[in-house]
């Protein structure tokens, strides 16, 4: 029999926030099966616009200690989680901080058909969660906030138990064009490849950086386009951009300054670009 165990957590800082669909980081808990048997997971359904491609995410991780064995997606409905059999693997043998945000970059950059895609952790067989924190088993990061993502349970990868109110799992996709011409277009059980014109911010080059990296970013219309920086706090570093821009291939470059001018810290930076009702970031190493 699956269960689905709760447990509170204590948080200290983590208020980074760059997806406008969750509107808060306060972790309520984590969320972990016990016990863990072939194909069980979680489900969290990410919605997609037209013409965006999802190149990773940034989840509330449990246990450094602990890999899940795959991360897949598939294009699906809001409220009908897929089968494991219809997935496409994106990344395996991924691990994270403990209690803490952590990030991957698929393999494979998906686009879809449908209102939203479906990420599907796979959790490693055998395991089961028992606490927060290192050693205690996967898990992922959940709000009861009305902020998060909305996501099943499942013991097969068939059968799916839901969860309702305002429990939302702690993910936040990138939202990006691999450097490669093609992405994987998902509709439902199909797969078809194919370059894809999109409006995406695409990955910093060079990254780690010292002292200047370059910003390129592509539009599918003419578009507005607002393109800042955030330290890994959450905080603007920097303004880059602001004003109208035409459809087609666009660049900008960063110095590793803030708006005054001042160099900052080596770290982890974001940088964020809206354009439209669009939202694409980008993570970026500063090296002094």
């Amino acid at each position: 029999m699956l269960l689905c165990v709760f447990i509170l957590v204590n948080l200290c800082g983590g208020n980074m926030v760059f997806a406008e669909e969750v509107s808060s980081t306060d972790i309520s808990g984590v969320i972990g099966l016990r016990p863990v048997e072939e194909n069980s997971c979680i489900a969290v359904w990410i919605p997609m616009q037209e013409g965006q491609v999802l190149t990773g995410i940034l989840w509330y991780n449990n246990d450094e200690s602990i890999a899940f064995p795959e991360i897949l997606l598939e294009s699906g409905t809001l409220g009908k989680p897929v089968t494991l059999s219809e997935c496409l693997t994106v990344a395996e043998n991924v691990e994270g901080l403990s209690l803490g945000w952590s990030e991957i970059q698929f393999n494979t950059p998906v686009a879809c058909l449908s209102d939203g895609l479906y990420i599907l952790f796979r959790f490693p067989e055998g395991s089961e969660y028992t606490e927060g924190g290192i050693g205690g088993g996967a898990g992922l990061g959940y709000t009861t906030s009305g902020s998060g993502y909305p996501g099943w349970i499942s013991g097969n990868g068939q059968d799916w138990v839901g969860f309702c109110g305002e429990v939302g799992f702690a993910v936040q996709p990138v939202y990006s064009e691999s450097s490669e011409p093609e992405v994987v277009l998902k509709s439902g059980s199909d797969d078809l490849s194919g370059p894809t014109v999109v409006t995406a911010l695409f990955p910093a080059t060079p990254n780690p950086f010292n002292p200047s990296t370059t910003l390129k970013f592509s539009l599918k219309n003419e578009s507005f386009v607002e393109l800042s920086i955030f330290n890994i706090a959450g905080q603007v570093v920097g303004n880059l951009i602001s004003e109208r821009y035409p459809a087609g291939q666009h660049e900008v470059n960063w110095t590793g300054r803030d708006d005054r001018g001042r160099k900052v810290a080596s770290g982890v930076y974001f940088a964020r670009m809206k354009a439209g009702a669009l939202i694409m970031t980008q993570r970026m190493v500063l090296v002094q």
